[in-house]
């Protein structure tokens, strides 16, 4: 089974439609819609219910904090994370979970043209950190922080207790499973403008970004994982689940 985790903070607008795509894009699996309402005020846990998901209701912990909530609570073996906001293309999950059940340990949806779909400042930062990945770290990344991706639920648990409680989990999720050594497989896909306001803070979120891919350059420098991650045994994964 598939766990599809989708951390939300007043997304009424945006929320069904997700939901309902999510469902029709995995048509045929065995899979689950975990919403996690992280606090939200319009009504998105609601709204989320009545398009067919499960909803894990808390209390504005935080994006990578919802996420890691949502993972201890999945009935999945493999783990989908998706945004809330419309963004990212629901089509695209079947060709993320075959690359993980091909061998990869995470997929990852990669946007092309990351400058699309957000402000000039935030996609700047996103390059320029990519950058200091690639030549300090020797790690080409196209896309650090995308919040489409398919890995193991035991991968992000064991890591949980490095994993972020804001934007920067996915950062996170990325070099650490890379410094582990293990395939990691980036596709690329569609990116669209957001419905509703963005939660990014450009100062905040920037800061816990740099302090993150630092972190994770030293992982990848000295060519070792987390040690929550060390010790996990990387699994066969087949079929559906």
């Amino acid at each position: 089974m598939i766990t599809v985790v989708i951390p939300a903070r007043d997304e009424v607008g945006a929320i069904a439609g997700v939901v309902r795509r999510v469902g029709a894009a995995l048509a045929g699996e065995a899979y689950e819609i975990l919403v996690v309402d992280d606090g939200s005020r319009d009504g998105t846990g609601a709204v989320a219910r009545e398009a067919g998901a499960r909803v894990l209701t808390l209390n504005g912990v935080g994006y990578g904090a919802a996420i890691k909530a949502g993972a201890a609570q999945a009935h999945g073996s493999l783990l989908a994370l998706i945004d809330a906001d419309g963004t990212y293309p629901e089509a695209a999950l079947p060709r993320l979970l075959s690359a993980v059940r091909g061998g990869a340990r995470q997929a990852i949806g990669a946007r092309p043209k990351l400058g699309a779909s957000e402000p000039f400042a935030r996609s700047a930062v996103k390059a320029l950190f990519r950058g200091a990945v690639r030549w300090l770290g020797g790690f080409e990344a196209p896309d650090l922080n995308s919040g489409l991706r398919v890995l193991r639920t035991a991968d992000l648990l064991s890591l949980a207790p490095v994993l972020p409680d804001r934007f920067s989990l996915t950062t996170t999720l990325t070099l650490a499973l890379a410094a582990a050594g293990d395939p990691i497989v980036f596709l690329p896909i569609d990116y669209h403008a957001r419905v509703g306001r963005s939660k990014w803070r450009p100062v905040r979120d920037t800061w816990l970004m740099g302090r993150t891919v630092a972190r994770g350059i030293g992982w990848l420098r000295e060519g070792r994982a987390p040690r929550t991650l060390a010790a996990l045994e990387l699994p066969a994964v087949g079929g559906t689940g």
